[in-house]
């Protein structure tokens, strides 16, 4: 009686670590974004067997994007030249009428937005005088 509850028991917690495991890799994967990069262009190449066995598609490089950080620097960027034009060409200082910033679902995006939107308005005010 004993032994069957024991093996129950060790059956239970390995069944608890698979699942705690299984979980915590599926929300670390789920995070990354993978961008592959081919660093050895394919034009015109002769392809020698001997000198390069592997063929040209082998020296394969994988950068992790952040994707938060993307997203903060295409709004700043985007912001500050919509502002920048908007005070070149003598519109109000509205970041919301502009749709990347209406139609932005991104939170990250939409702050960058407004201080680089901000700083690129102020930059060509003080420049036009």
């Amino acid at each position: 009686m004993k032994l069957g509850g024991i093996k129950r028991l060790i059956t239970g917690a390995f069944v608890a670590v698979l699942l705690l495991i299984s979980v915590g890799s599926t929300t670390a994967d789920a995070q990354r974004r993978y961008i592959y990069r081919y660093p050895r262009p394919y034009f015109h190449r002769v392809y020698d067997p001997f000198r390069d066995p592997w063929g040209p598609y082998w020296n394969r490089t994988i950068t992790v994007v952040d994707p938060i950080a993307q997203q903060r620097e295409s709004g700043y960027s985007d912001g500050h030249k919509r502002g920048k034009d908007d005070a070149k060409n003598g519109k109000p200082n509205d970041p919301a009428s502009h749709k990347h910033y209406s139609n932005s679902h991104s939170l990250t995006y939409r702050q960058a937005f407004l201080k680089g939107y901000a700083e690129g308005y102020r930059e060509q005010m003080d420049r036009i005088g």
